[in-house]
C-alpha cells in the first residue's frame, strides 16, 4: 500500500488519479485514502473535483 499512497499523494490532476485506478482496485484506493490525514484527503478531493 506504500506505493499506492505515494502515487495518490504525488498526483496533481484528476487524470493522474484516474490512471491509478488501472494499477490498483477501488477498495485498495479507499483503504489508503481513509488512512490519510484530513489535509491530504482534502487535497485529493480538490484535485478530483477540479478545484485544486
Amino acid at each position: 500500500m506504500t506505493k499506492l499512497k505515494q502515487a495518490m499523494l504525488e498526483a496533481a490532476t484528476a487524470a493522474e488519479l484516474a490512471a491509478i485506478i488501472i494499477d490498483f482496485t477501488h477498495e485498495e484506493m479507499m483503504v489508503v485514502f481513509h488512512a490519510l490525514e484530513w489535509e491530504q484527503q482534502h487535497r485529493i478531493k480538490a484535485i478530483w473535483l477540479g478545484v485544486g
